[in-house]
């Protein structure tokens, strides 16, 4: 009889085994995925030089993309990641899309602005279904120390769908309304320049 239950016992256990592992349901796979801007077309002539200082990075994640939920909370996605922190992404898509402008073989005619700044928020906003981005920027003058430019810039981008491709996409169009930005507060400045030159002109 002990020999039975020795034997009874010894088949039991890998039947045992079989089914303690098929209760235990198997963790799903979830690709990791690493997300850039996209290089922008420079611009094709300025009246002006923009040369792009690093931002700064002040929001959350760093590499990691962040998910709002509600108005208190952020999610930092462990499986969505940015090449590189925010800050640094715009840094680089600034500088590509004024590149053209600063290599102009006319550079030394034309006024030469130095544009720095912060990232101060970056995030998918879910409830609202968009991305976010807030950025503050300042713009001083090569050669003026009596110049300075500064402003803060909050991009709202409705996207089709809260995931992290259209997190990339609507930030790849907030990054570029910054561009155009840049442009028309520098392209206004010059034109007040020139009023000015002309009133002074006028007056003598």
């Amino acid at each position: 009889m002990k020999r039975f239950r020795h034997w009874f016992a010894a088949a039991l256990l890998p039947l045992l085994a079989s089914c303690s592992f098929s209760l235990i349901p198997s963790a799903e796979y979830i690709e990791q995925k690493t997300f850039d801007l996209a290089s922008p077309v420079p611009f094709d002539s300025l009246p002006f030089i923009v040369e792009v200082d690093a931002f700064s990075n002040e929001c959350s994640g760093r590499f990691k993309m962040v998910f709002r939920e509600d108005d208190n909370q952020i999610v930092v996605d462990e499986f969505n990641h940015w090449s590189m922190p925010p800050a640094a992404m715009v840094t680089k898509y600034l500088s590509a899309r004024f590149a053209s402008a600063t290599g102009n073989q006319n550079r030394m005619e034309k006024p030469v602005f130095e544009l720095d700044g912060t990232v101060l928020n970056c995030e998918m906003n879910k409830p609202e279904q968009q991305v976010d981005l807030m950025v503050h920027y300042f713009i001083i003058e090569q050669g003026n120390d009596k110049f300075k430019i500064t402003g803060t810039e909050n991009y709202r981008i409705p996207v089709k769908d809260t995931s992290a491709e259209s997190f990339a996409n609507g930030m790849n169009e907030a990054v570029s309304k910054l561009a155009d930005r840049i442009v028309t507060v520098l392209t206004n400045e010059l034109k007040d320049r020139v009023s000015e030159a002309k009133k002074d002109s006028d007056g003598k």
